[in-house]
């Protein structure tokens, strides 16, 4: 859950858990911000609402949120929201979780905006990482929106609320029960039908749609309405809503939108493929002078006082004066592979990237800030790995050691860690490795270094601990 404390606490202390600051209310309970004191840590603290535990509904809130521990408890994934603990009192039930620092996606997408073409795109590829992986481990979100989508404050896109999740060995029956948020559901979760993974991904469907045109493809002012449109209306396409978008986009996301699950993309893989391909081929032969929504008035030559956007962090143009500092054959190489595996957007990310550090050019801290956007494990083990050495761009810039370690086997540990920690990787590696008496304590070390759990325990996996 989200970190951006409010109203204060009703409670003081729950379990071991000393409750700091109220997150936010629902209709089944609260949220606060409560803090650990037996491993140092804050945690984000999920409680049902006491009248609600006393209305003689008390089972069945606690079967739905041992439900939501069962659920996300078994994914350990870097775009799940990490589940801590579970525990039941006399007169309430709690999850601990992990507390993103952030915000919700729901906030953006409610001020009726279309995002940019390359952060929609990079945030659905992550929610099709999250969701790939819950359905591979048998469990199926029903309840995808933007709601329950935490940004955090490093631009990585988290999957929450597993409260109505369908886990394969799950005690939980809800069998033909209408369960979702009207404007997301699927028309299988309408008619109460059994759903499977295929439900989240016309849910995440109209996530990307809202995403790419600031407005949803079904949008009734009553549920009934909704219910219908659902059921029967086939929305507009995206480019109709928001002319700046790619044609290409149209046939992916209106597949996608199929009122019948086998006429969809049957895996979160297949649906991320097509719109993959679908962007490579809208991509132009010849670079543009445009920026990420592609809005040109006028093609102007750029000068060399051409900004970037002040407080967004995002690239606009082809040719900043900043970028001048990275030597060609570092960026051109980096993108090749990276748009291997994401994509054309691959071209506009490393330049933003490149802008952010271009008073100090660092290879390790450029594959650092892109290795994220990478939403399959394989393929982000691949691009670190092929920088590695330095000498997938044509150069070497990792740390400096002052130890009998390796150099080329510390800055492969750094880039894993980047993964994680992002460019500050590299001043943590260099620290530790003139500290480490071998490789596997520099290991331990970096992995002591990530605060969260389930990444560290990947990294932990990675290297071989």
């Amino acid at each position: 859950m989200t970190a951006a404390a409010s109203d204060p606490p009703r409670i003081a202390q729950l379990s071991k858990y000393r409750i700091e600051s109220m997150l936010g209310a629902g209709a089944m309970g609260i949220v606060y911000r409560a803090f650990d004191p037996v491993i140092e840590r804050h945690v984000a603290l999920k409680t049902v609402r006491h009248e609600l535990f006393e209305s003689g509904e008390r089972h069945s809130l606690m079967a739905r949120l041992r439900n939501e521990a069962q659920a996300a408890g078994r994914l350990a994934h870097p775009h799940i929201v990490a589940v801590y603990d579970y525990g039941e009192t006399a007169d309430t039930a709690w999850i601990a979780m992990e507390l993103v620092s952030g915000q919700g996606l729901k906030p953006r997408l409610d001020a009726g905006r279309a995002l940019e073409l390359a952060t929609a795109l990079d945030w659905f590829a992550q929610l099709l990482a999250a969701l790939g992986f819950a359905h591979e481990h048998g469990v199926v979100h029903r309840d995808i929106k933007p709601a329950n989508l935490l940004v955090s404050a490093q631009g990585r896109l988290k999957v929450a609320d597993f409260g109505v999740a369908h886990v394969e060995s799950s005690t939980l029956t809800l069998s033909g029960a209408m369960i979702g948020t009207p404007s997301y559901m699927s028309p299988e979760q309408f008619t109460g039908d059994p759903v499977d993974g295929r439900s989240d991904l016309f849910s995440a469907a109209i996530v990307l749609y809202q995403m790419l045109t600031g407005c949803r493809p079904f949008a009734g002012a009553s549920q009934a309405e909704v219910m219908r449109q659902v059921m029967h209306d086939t929305p507009r396409t995206p480019s109709a809503c928001n002319p700046a978008l790619p044609p290409a986009c149209d046939d992916v996301l209106m597949r996608a939108l199929s009122r019948r699950p086998d006429a969809r993309y049957q895996t979160a893989h297949a649906l991320w493929r097509a719109l993959d391909d679908a962007m490579r081929g809208a991509q132009p032969a010849a670079p543009l002078a445009t920026d990420d929504d592609r809005t040109l008035l006028e093609a102007q030559p750029m000068t060399p006082a051409a900004p970037l956007a002040s407080g967004t962090g995002s690239w606009r143009g082809d040719s900043l004066p900043s970028l001048t500092m990275w030597p060609g054959a570092m960026l051109a190489p980096v993108e090749t592979r990276l748009a291997a595996q994401i994509g054309p957007v691959a071209r506009l990310l490393v330049r933003r990237a490149a802008a952010r550090i271009a008073d100090a050019p660092d290879l390790s801290a450029l594959i650092a800030l892109l290795a994220p956007h990478i939403p399959s494990d394989k393929g982000r083990a691949e691009f670190i790995a092929a920088f590695a050495d330095g000498s997938g761009a044509g150069t070497s810039r990792g740390p400096t050691l002052c130890s009998s370690l390796d150099a080329q086997e510390v800055q492969a540990a750094a880039l894993r860690l980047a993964a994680y920690l992002g460019p500050i990787a590299n001043i943590v590696a260099k620290r530790e490795a003139s500290r480490a008496a071998s490789l596997r304590v520099l290991h331990e070390r970096l992995a002591a270094a990530i605060s969260n759990e389930a990444d560290r325990a990947r990294f932990e996996r990675d290297v071989g601990l």
